[in-house]
């Protein structure tokens, strides 16, 4: 696809554009052949939530063999001293940007001193950069090696790598040479303040700030992408239309197989923005489209996927979820405009309650065909934090249970309906509220479910959909009475990095309340309006810095389960199941897929770890 435009001039040849060690991707059932396209769906007109795995690359990676083990990607190694406070990072020497560009120790240069170190721009860095509570320290060595050095030991940071592409935040880096020109250090302030009011904005940071976005060219596609320097297989080269991106080849893509061909085997991919699932279903039936995500599909719909598989392009794959169907309700612990409710959440009981009356065999058996291991809120059971009693914890279907733990609480009074009267003489209403399809495709058949369940032992509950932006408003300010989410985070690749659904560390999504979060994240804690979250939760939060901080692994686990043994006496959230079927969906046509069972969900970033980039169509054209 290239050898016109190398022999027009137009490219430099191959062995000017790749790094002087290139990443080489073994491990694949074949060496594949060049050619074809894939036709993709995404459910957000700029957003590539179902899409984003294809391109995304960390600057470390987890190995697919075992799931367990760190290994090179962007960083072609990496170095800690035995107290586990200073990183030598070294970056593959010759390795170009999708724009021809070299990556080098500027780009990280860049990234601290003037994005994270500047107060105009960064009220104060990550807190993985602010680790044992001062900024760490970065000293460049070379145009490819920089040595990091925080405050306190932090033996989990290599993991943390494993999750920072270019341009993100968090990251270490990104493409310093394009950010010049919207950055008043580099570019007259004058230009980009005029640059900034054109585009209907103020300053010129916020200018900046629209040229450095999370995720562009990877999970998100505004106007101007087309520009952004990106390091992934394919990069987008047009948008003809809302929603429909077409992209092709990265030139300057720096890996290879085992052959020494660079990688990737596809040419090119197409986005069409959809905006139901059963536009989806009407799209893979019709043979217009070669890919389904862990977004895309649900357990719910694989008879249909089985009944139109044999007549049809596509195959139904067997993967193992770590995201799609795995549903978590989160109950939430800090009520700003409701301190009766406030107070009757925060009883230990009253989750107890709401996780005993659930009986998740009943959704088994509607929404999986019994396929799936139902159970609480925990790691996979194949983690190494897992045991048997996380996954089983206030999990097992008990109504006299429920309605006992609540009667306990005082809740032992109803109106003539039948509801449970508050202590104010109101009725326990309960809402749960959710964003549809961005947790998945069952999400309201979830809710729906549990809002009856819930019914049944006197809680006036509730559920409805509203639009994320609302939802996570809602979540972050106290206003929501439960959120729910897709239970990702609960293997060994990511669930010691981010234990956000377990104990509150972050904000918006889920989690047991994003207003202790706010306190956890902030770098004063005593500035006005936070909220101290009890003395549990902080002790959780201890166990985490822990967790992060150890250099051992063996104790990093048993830190960890600390905070899980604690979770199944006391449960802050709601999980509903433990282990369930992926069936992503591929062209019948395309080769060195995930292997059967392969994990798959925002844990192993999709796809992203299975090398979508040595992906092929045998004979190079989809069926």
């Amino acid at each position: 696809m290239l050898a016109s435009k190398v022999a027009a001039g137009e490219l430099p040849p191959i062995d000017e554009r790749l790094p002087q060690t290139p990443a080489v991707v073994g491990g694949r059932d074949e060496i594949g052949v060049y050619g074809g396209e894939v036709r993709m769906i995404h459910f957000d007109p700029v957003w590539f939530v179902s899409n984003y795995d294809w391109n995304a690359e960390r600057m470390l990676y987890y190995s697919d063999i075992d799931l367990r083990t760190i290994v090179p990607n962007i960083l072609d190694s990496w170095e800690v001293t035995p107290d586990g406070k200073t990183y030598t990072l070294k970056l593959r020497k010759g390795l170009k940007y999708s724009d021809g560009q070299p990556m080098t120790t500027e780009d990280i240069r860049f990234y601290f001193e003037d994005i994270y170190f500047n107060k105009d721009l960064s009220a104060s860095p990550p807190w993985q950069f602010r680790f044992g509570g001062e900024n760490v320290k970065v000293e460049i060595i070379d145009d490819f090696t920089a040595k990091l050095t925080f405050a306190a030991p932090f033996g989990n940071f290599p993991a943390h790598l494993t999750r920072m592409e270019p341009g993100n935040n968090p990251s270490i880096l990104g493409p310093s040479h394009y950010y010049r020109q919207f950055h008043a250090k580099y570019t007259d302030q004058a230009k980009l303040e005029a640059d900034a009011k054109a585009n209907k904005l103020e300053t010129w940071i916020q200018w900046f700030n629209t040229h450095w976005q999370w995720g562009l060219g990877v999970w998100q596609g505004p106007d101007f992408v087309k520009e952004y320097p990106i390091v992934s297989p394919w990069r987008i080269v047009d948008l003809p239309q809302e929603g429909l991106y077409m992209w092709e080849r990265n030139p300057f893509y720096w890996k290879i197989d085992l052959a020494g061909n660079q990688l990737p085997y596809i040419d090119k991919q197409r986005y069409d923005y959809i905006t139901t699932t059963d536009m989806a279903k009407l799209k893979l039936v019709q043979g217009e489209v070669d890919a389904l995500g862990q977004h895309d599909v649900t357990m719910f719909d694989y008879p249909f996927y089985k009944e139109n598989e044999a007549k049809s392009n596509f195959k139904v794959m067997d993967y193992i979820s770590a995201m799609s169907d795995r549903a978590v309700l989160f109950p939430q612990h800090v009520l700003t405009e409701d301190k009766v409710l406030d107070e009757i959440v925060n009883h230990p009981n009253f989750v107890r309650a709401l996780s005993v009356a659930i009986d998740r065999d009943e959704i088994n058996q509607s929404l999986f065909y019994g396929t799936a291991r139902m159970g609480q809120l925990s790691p996979m059971p194949t983690s190494k934090y897992y045991k048997e009693k996380y996954g089983s914890a206030w999990a097992k279907f008990d109504k006299d249970l429920a309605n006992e733990l609540l009667d306990e609480m005082g809740l032992d009074k109803k109106n003539a309906q039948g509801i449970r009267l508050r202590k104010d003489g109101k009725p326990l209403t309960y809402m749960i509220e959710h964003p549809g399809l961005r947790v998945g495709p069952l999400t309201s058949k979830f809710t729906e479910i549990v809002a009856a369940h819930w019914r049944e032992i006197g809680i006036d509950a509730s559920t409805k959909e509203v639009q994320e932006s609302l939802y996570n408003e809602r979540l972050n300010n106290g206003l929501l009475h439960c959120g729910i989410w897709h239970a990702d985070r609960c293997t060994d690749m990511l669930l010691h990095i981010e234990m956000r659904w377990y104990i509150p560390t972050d904000q918006g999504q889920g989690g047991a309340s994003s207003v202790w979060a706010r306190w956890n994240q902030a770098a004063d804690k005593t500035a006005e309006g936070l909220v101290e979250p009890p003395e549990q939760i902080r002790k959780y939060y201890d166990l985490f810095a822990g967790m992060t901080s150890t250099i051992g692994e063996d104790e990093r686990v048993k830190l960890g389960q600390q905070i899980f043994d604690g979770l199944a006496e006391t449960p802050l959230s709601i999980g509903l199941i433990l282990e369930c079927p992926a069936p992503l969906i591929f062209n019948k046509n395309m080769r060195n897929l995930p292997r059967p069972k392969a994990v798959i969900g925002w844990d192993s970033y999709g796809n992203s770890i299975y090398h979508p980039e040595a992906f092929f169509y045998a004979g190079g054209e989809r069926a």
